[in-house]
């Protein structure tokens, strides 16, 4: 891999930015929260919201500041760099979160909020940012037993409704990913409740014959997004790795939507779309989540070629900041906190830790395990990142190092190699690489 310096300092300038506005800043949905608006009158009649807040999202930015707007601190921000959604610690924000967390358990955004299906006040806890914050409180090492998971387990439990999570407590509605968000974060806090796997299988089912999965089910919910779709495979990815019982299918789900995913989410010269299959306007947040979602299915190579992609064209090194989006006409110069700077620096930082994993990474000497291996995790990481050519000529030393062993009667160190091989034909198999098992069984 090539130097990882630039992504560093970009990812690095971006975070300084943030850091010196608290943090705070503008949202796509934070029309609501115009002081314009809501001397209106009109803050009381749902068309009137919902249009005004089309307005602000895709206005031109002199609109907003009429509007008068005030910058906001995100809890959903804040999950981001705290390590969310498999993403790497980069502040300490464990004690803002906990006081952010509401009377009910949950977490929701600054701003009040008009969607087709809902409304929600301002703070109303939903289960996407609870499930954002759950992620990021478990990452920076709170256990599952805190009173604060206690409180949030709750509030999702109480999201269920017919087979799935709810976005939020006084709706129906039925979404895809938040389920699964759901699903997710109460499988952290309590891994034996019975609504994850029925939960899991619901998303499962509800996979299209080509792989995809449609935003929900109610008729303006049929659209199929690159971000989101990285949303569910990753989620799919995190339950499949985390080994639970029960949850028949997730490899051929997940291989069906990658394959989906890679075919339709992407344009031809391997960059992100935000909606498959439909060149147009190219979203900041579907750039950021197809550098995580190759990274976690180890196509490392083409998450950073699409980072260095987006530093060159979303990236303003005067200001720091990348742009909302790029159209047919440029970039889309509008800059949000949470939904462009948050979520490039989260990317970012995933690509900068994956290809540093690879660069520490030697697959020609033998793949030995102690017991216990503290270096474990970073070294299945490295594992699941690394080239197929590497991968293979990695299980071939090792197993050529472990019939030496076992003919000298070294039986320590074959034990470490034959825990090395064995953890090879597992990640192969995750990875859809085929070993040559019989050819192994002398070490195995």
């Amino acid at each position: 891999m090539a130097n990882n310096a630039h992504l560093v300092a970009v990812r690095d300038r971006v975070l300084a930015e943030m850091a010196k506005a608290d943090v705070a800043g503008a949202d796509p949905f934070d029309g609501l929260e115009s002081r314009l608006f809501r001397k209106s009158g009109l803050m009381g009649f749902r068309m009137a919201r919902l249009a005004w807040l089309q307005a602000i999202k895709r206005g031109p930015g002199w609109l907003r500041s009429l509007a008068m707007i005030p910058p906001l601190r995100n809890g959903k921000t804040l999950a981001l760099l705290q390590g969310a959604a498999g993403g790497v610690g980069l502040c300490d924000f464990r004690a803002d979160l906990v006081a952010l967390q509401n009377d009910d358990g949950g977490w929701g955004y600054p701003f009040a909020w008009q969607a087709r299906a809902f409304y929600a006040k301002r703070g109303q806890s939903n289960a996407i940012v609870t499930s954002f914050v759950v992620d990021a409180l478990m990452a920076a090492g709170m256990a599952d037993d805190d009173p604060v998971m206690g409180r949030a387990a709750v509030f999702l439990s109480r999201l269920w409704r017919d087979g799935f999570f709810a976005y939020i407590d006084h709706s129906d509605a039925e979404v895809h990913n938040v389920s699964l968000w759901a699903a997710w974060a109460l499988h952290r806090i309590d891994p034996a409740n019975r609504l994850i796997g029925s939960a899991v299988n619901r998303v499962l089912a509800a996979q299209k014959p080509d792989g995809s999965w449609a935003y929900g089910t109610r008729s303006h919910h049929r659209f199929i997004d690159g971000f989101h779709t990285g949303y569910v495979l990753d989620l799919l990815d995190r339950f499949r790795r985390a080994g639970d019982g029960g949850m028949v299918g997730l490899d051929k789900a997940i291989g069906r939507g990658y394959g989906f995913y890679r075919a339709k989410c992407f344009d031809g010269d391997g960059f992100p779309q935000s909606f498959a299959g439909r060149d147009g306007y190219v979203d900041c947040h579907a750039v950021a989540q197809s550098i995580a979602s190759l990274c976690r299915f180890g196509a490392v190579a083409e998450a950073k070629r699409i980072a260095d992609w987006a530093i060159e064209t979303l990236f303003d090194a005067n200001r720091g900041v990348f742009y909302a989006g790029l159209g047919r006409f440029g970039p889309d110069r509008r800059v949000y906190m949470r939904w462009t700077q948050a979520w490039m620096v989260w990317a970012l930082s995933i690509v900068i830790e994956k290809t540093a994993m690879i660069d520490a990474f030697d697959p020609t000497m033998p793949l030995i395990f102690s017991h216990p291996d503290p270096a474990r995790p970073a070294k299945e990481d490295a594992l699941r990142v690394l080239s197929e050519g590497a991968f293979r000529e990695l299980f071939h030393v090792t197993r050529i190092e472990a019939q030496k062993m076992r003919a000298s009667g070294d039986m320590e160190a074959l034990y470490g190699l034959t825990r090395g091989l064995k953890t090879l034909q597992r990640i192969g198999g995750d990875r859809g690489i085929v070993l040559n098992a019989r050819r192994s069984k002398v070490a195995l």
